[in-house]
């Protein structure tokens, strides 16, 4: 790795660990709400795809060009959420280091192009979990002044070791709005905790297909 390399993976690295810091009242608050509060209020949810268990796991993130250029660091905070919710739920999983997989995908820009069955061979993953993001944005469409986190994608999975490595095995869509159960946003809201908090919110809808999970039951 080139000290060009080095240096910005030591900014993704920095940009990462400020994001999984960012666990405040805020963000505590609404996990709180979503699962926890009154035992009979939960339901248990089953995993729509238990095919992560005890692979080796990779999350690769797509984003356009005006989602990157708002948000350079989507790929790596959708990975790094996604990556930390599979490897602290799921039995026996291996996950990739999500700086490692952004680096590559700087380095190979036409990563999306390649087969499953090479792009896990170069990752060194049994599975790929990949996510196209559709929407990815803190604010309401057209209102800089209201807040509301929204992560619109498509999630798909890749089991690299089968017969048909280079087909979906899985897939579904997964879409998230933050603050949930409002329909307008927020006049006031700090942009980076707002961002967080979706994160986690779509972490917690796109990784609970891979496990066993309670929820808090619609009221």
């Amino acid at each position: 790795m080139t000290i060009r390399h080095m240096a910005k993976a030591l900014l993704m690295l920095i940009t990462l660990a400020v994001l999984l810091s960012l666990t405040g009242c805020n963000v505590v608050g609404w996990a709180g709400q979503v699962l926890g509060g009154d035992p009979e209020k939960m339901v248990n949810v089953t995993a729509e795809y238990r095919g992560l268990d005890n692979q080796t796991v990779a999350v690769l993130v797509d984003a356009d060009n005006a989602t990157l250029f708002q948000f350079p660091n989507a790929r790596l905070e959708v990975c790094a959420a996604l990556t930390q919710k599979i490897a602290g739920n799921v039995p026996g999983v291996k996950t990739i280091d999500p700086v490692q997989i952004v680096d590559f995908q700087d380095r190979n820009i036409y990563w999306n192009t390649a087969t499953y069955s090479n792009l896990a061979k170069r990752l060194g993953a049994t599975r790929l979990v990949l996510v196209d993001l559709t929407d990815y944005r803190i604010h309401e469409p057209g209102n800089v002044h209201q807040y509301r986190g929204v992560i619109n994608a498509n999630l798909r999975v890749a089991e690299t070791d089968s017969t048909h490595p280079n087909d979906a095995a899985y897939a579904t869509q997964v879409s998230v709005a933050y603050p949930p159960h409002r329909r307008e946003g927020l006049p006031n809201a700090d942009p980076v905790t707002l961002r967080k908090a979706t994160l986690d919110l779509f972490s917690l809808s796109a990784g609970g297909k891979f496990y066993d999970h309670k929820e808090r039951a619609e009221q």
